[in-house]
């Protein structure tokens, strides 16, 4: 089977369309597709590249010398650094490697998913914010269409004071609104992805503490940092999971993945959360800082005007 072929294999979903940037889930489960039909590791990337064109980075940097790992994790993204790692591991172990790339795009590709719901819950919060800061520009030019003069009141000197105050508060408010939608963005990441890595280092025939140290290495080296290194402990989630494994005869393999799903899934529960009360959390610097600027930028200027009862010459 020739390498066309193979990718053929590749399903739909995970295929990139024009403008698109190919992901790490996506170029993990067509690795593996190639891995499956035959293709020596050092030349998956090559193959890939010479579809996606995008991936040919990490094509060059193998051709200049480096390892398919130290080639992805050259890239500045948690992602691909994170496969970067999961291959590491496949690769000192001896375990399935195509088995491991499968697993990481499973990974990331709930973590796509999940990003996707977030950006859906935190469209409302976001719109929100757009439309309070451009109120005190809509409640001038209502003012001016009225007939009133605002925009000579922002031009006297009690408007500079308005303007400045305003200005000030409103500026506030739209940074404070947005740095409470970041901090929800910055929680996304692949967890649980240790408690896999382990799993994929055991089946290369390892011992529990050989697994362990490798995963931790391969972190290290790849500078993965969405890999929790304090489960890798004593005290650390794979230790209780390999501990039962032992205390009750069960294999581990089984084990760690299914740890792995359960703290996906708290995770993931945990995010959309914070997205559901972003909503409700947005409404403090609104209330707090656009409010008054939108009564200092279009209320008080139409309302001096209106009155007349200052000089705005």
């Amino acid at each position: 089977m020739n390498l066309d072929s193979l990718l053929a294999l590749v399903p739909r979903s995970w295929r990139r369309t024009s403008g698109d940037t190919c992901t790490a889930a996506t170029a993990a489960a067509r690795a593996a597709v190639l891995l499956r039909g035959g293709v020596p590791p050092p030349r998956v990337f090559g193959a890939l590249a010479a579809e996606d064109p995008a991936l040919r980075h990490v094509h060059d940097r193998v051709v200049d010398g480096a390892t398919v790992s130290e080639a992805l994790a050259a890239a500045d993204s948690p992602d691909w650094r994170l496969l970067a790692a999961a291959w590491s591991v496949a690769d000192r172990t001896g375990a399935p490697l195509a088995h491991a790339l499968e697993q990481t795009s499973e990974a990331l590709e709930r973590l796509e998913a999940l990003h996707e719901r977030r950006e859906v819950l935190l469209t409302g919060p976001r719109m929100t914010v757009r439309l309070v800061s451009a109120l005190p520009a809509l409640a001038v030019v209502s003012g001016v269409l009225l007939g009133f003069d605002p925009v000579g009141v922002l031009f006297s000197s009690t408007g500079a004071v308005l303007v400045v105050a305003g200005t000030a508060l409103l500026a506030s408010g739209v940074h404070w609104a947005r740095r409470l939608t970041r901090s929800v963005g910055a929680l996304d990441r692949a967890h649980g992805c240790e408690l896999l890595l382990v799993r994929t280092a055991l089946a290369g025939g390892g011992t529990p503490d050989g697994a362990i140290r490798t995963v931790a290495d391969s972190a290290v080296a790849a500078r993965a940092h969405w890999i929790d290194l304090a489960e890798l402990c004593r005290s650390g989630s794979v230790r209780a999971v390999l501990a039962s494994a032992t205390a009750t005869g069960a294999p581990a393999g089984p084990l760690l993945v299914a740890e792995s799903r359960a703290v996906q899934v708290r995770a993931h529960a945990t995010l959309e959360r914070e997205a559901e009360r972003l909503g409700i959390r947005v409404l403090v610097p609104l209330g707090v800082c656009v409010l008054p600027a939108f009564i200092a930028l279009g209320v008080m200027p139409v309302l001096v005007s209106m009155l007349g009862g200052l000089d705005v010459g």
